[in-house]
This record gives structure tokens, C-alpha cells and sequence, in this order.
């Protein structure tokens, strides 16, 4: 078979299992709602989680949460893991595979190319290939999102934590453009397919990270 055809093919593959909206699928069976109505809006597993702790408490929000993140995790890594099958080259399977996972999570086929951010398809993906890297990652993000909360005048409380997680969008986005630089050092074999990777998912953090700039400029950023 012909390469550029095998290229082709696993492009098509990945995205086109990227494009699956399981967050979409399971808030309408659930709730029997569109959740690009409500929330931040978004296909993710952090937008789930918001939509149903609101309609059915906490802990279904947290067991629907992961029940997403998991879905979007699992379906980029079969996209790899079908990469690998039909391209013999390690590297280029898992960046073209990789790569398209994430473009259809994040401009999902089925969603007239709108979409989630790519996070948890992204995490599923690294846990696969190195779970050390995953885990790491993981501490990296929070670190930088829970330090950059600090220095923005963010108040050590019951809510920090919480308020950290879900509006520092800074300070992750910093965190995971550091992960690059990690890898870089921790595993260079893997530095090109998940840089990919984290540059998708920081471009579709674009309105998120102006929101919060803009939050922060009307002093409204921490009233909440």
C-alpha cells in the first residue's frame, strides 16, 4: 500500500474518532439537554462536570466528569494504537495520529468543526505512552495554575483550590507549554508528537485565556 496513502488514512482515522462529542452524547442522554447551551458552552469533560453538579449534585458531576474524560482519553488512544498498526514508523504514527485526534476533538466533524479543548484526549494519549509523563504533567499544571493564582492576588481559602482549577487558565496554559520544555529534556524521542499536541490544545484555550485577561482589567477576576 502506498505510504502517503497510509498517511492519508490514519489522518482521516483520528480525526474522525477526535470528532466523536461523547461529553454532547452523554449530557443529552442524561439531562436530555444541548450542553453548547449552557456552562462555558464547551464539549469537555470539565464543561460536564459544571452542567450536571447543577442538576444532579456533586457527585454525579464528578463520576460524570471522569465518565467523559475517559471516553475522550480512550478514543485518542485507539486513534494512536490504529496509527501504529498501518504506519511501521513509531514516531510518524503517533504524531499524525496524535495530531488529528486532537484537531477533531477540538473541531469535531460531527459539531460543524467546533468543539472541546483537546485536554483529556491529549491525557489519555500520554498516559498510554508514558504514564510517568501523564502524572508528571498532571503536577506540572496544577503547580503553575495554583502559583500563578497567588501571584494574582488569588486568597489562600476553602475555595482556593477550587476557583484555581477552574477559572487559572494562565497559569495552565503556562504549565502546559512547560511540559514541552520537560519532555524535551525527560524523553526527546516524544517532544514532536506532543508538542503538536499542546500547541492544539493551547490555541483552543485562546478565548479563555483573553477572558480571564480581561476579568483581571476590570478587577472582577476574584469577586466571585
Amino acid at each position: 500500500m502506498n505510504i502517503n496513502f497510509n498517511y492519508f488514512l490514519v489522518a482521516l482515522i483520528s480525526f474522525i474518532l477526535g470528532s466523536i462529542p461523547f461529553a454532547l452524547i452523554y449530557v443529552k442522554i442524561l439531562l436530555k439537554r444541548d450542553m453548547r447551551q449552557f456552562g462555558s458552552k464547551n464539549t469537555g469533560a470539565l464543561n460536564t462536570l459544571r452542567i450536571v453538579s447543577h442538576d444532579k449534585g456533586k457527585t454525579w458531576g464528578i463520576i460524570s466528569f471522569f465518565i467523559v474524560f475517559l471516553l475522550d482519553a480512550l478514543k485518542g488512544v485507539l486513534a494512536i494504537i490504529i496509527a501504529q498498526a498501518i504506519i511501521p514508523d513509531f514516531i510518524i504514527a503517533i504524531t499524525i495520529g496524535i495530531f488529528f485526534a486532537i484537531l477533531g476533538h477540538n473541531y469535531s466533524l460531527f459539531l460543524k468543526f467546533k468543539g472541546g479543548r483537546g485536554a483529556a484526549t491529549l491525557g489519555g494519549i500520554l498516559f498510554y505512552l508514558n504514564p510517568i509523563i501523564f502524572f508528571t504533567s498532571l503536577v506540572i499544571i496544577l503547580c503553575f495554575m495554583f502559583l500563578l493564582e497567588i501571584l494574582m492576588g488569588g486568597r489562600v481559602s476553602k475555595k482556593f483550590v477550587k476557583n484555581a482549577v477552574s477559572d487559572q487558565i494562565i497559569g495552565r496554559v503556562i504549565g502546559e507549554l512547560f511540559i514541552i520544555y520537560w519532555i524535551s529534556i525527560y524523553n526527546p524521542t516524544l517532544l514532536l508528537p506532543i508538542s503538536l499536541g499542546v500547541i492544539l490544545v493551547v490555541i483552543a484555550h485562546k478565548d479563555r485565556i483573553i477572558n480571564q485577561i480581561n476579568k483581571m482589567k476590570d478587577k472582577t477576576y476574584f469577586n466571585a
